[in-house]
């Protein structure tokens, strides 16, 4: 499944015609990472051994040293590359990319498909940044949740998936590029 995500982002990006579903990529990957890591959350919860401070350090031991490289070099990188509106934005970007808001960041700033796309060369961390934002907000809602009988957890999380589908259908309408960049309507 994760080479299929992988492949599907590639390809898209190689913009072929009739092979343009990047998207299905990147949410085949949210799914892999959503189910994989949900279920260490709920286990160790489960195990009464989940510590925030432990699984976000173990989160940042993986992601941080090839994030702060790529970081490194395309700030050293971006002055010869940009222009300085787009230097403007990337110093936004990369505050946005440290803070895992970055998929705020460029919700802000503009569409994801704007014809600017190949000047924000951390347009790709909107991902990590959503993904990193639901494992902020996944522990608080299990926690939550504990209060119930363990039986009403699933049907809970169920029901707030939905509720998150139904709200991205609806705010498509309203706002396709938040509706795109922001957790409340990715997170199902």
């Amino acid at each position: 499944l994760r080479a299929i995500a992988v492949l599907s982002v590639l390809i898209f990006h190689f913009d072929l015609p009739g092979l343009n579903k990047g998207f299905l990529g990147v949410d085949i990957f949210f799914v892999i990472s959503g189910y994989l890591m949900s279920r260490v959350i709920v286990d160790e919860m489960d195990e009464a051994r989940f510590r925030p401070g432990s699984f976000y350090f173990r989160r940042a031991r993986r992601l941080l040293p090839a994030a702060l490289v790529m970081f490194t070099w395309v700030t050293l990188l971006a002055p010869w590359a940009l222009t300085i509106s787009a230097l403007h934005d990337y110093a936004m970007q990369l505050a946005g990319a440290l803070g895992f808001m970055a998929n705020v960041v460029l919700w802000q700033q503009s569409g994801y498909f704007d014809g600017q796309a190949t000047l924000k060369p951390l347009l790709h961390t909107w991902s990590l940044a959503l993904e990193e934002q639901y494992y902020f907000v996944l522990p608080l809602v299990l926690g939550a949740l504990a209060w119930w009988h363990r039986r009403w957890r699933a049907p809970a999380m169920l029901a707030l998936t939905v509720a998150s589908f139904a709200l991205a259908q609806w705010a498509l309408q309203l706002d396709p590029s938040g509706t795109f960049y922001l957790l409340p309507t990715r997170a199902w």
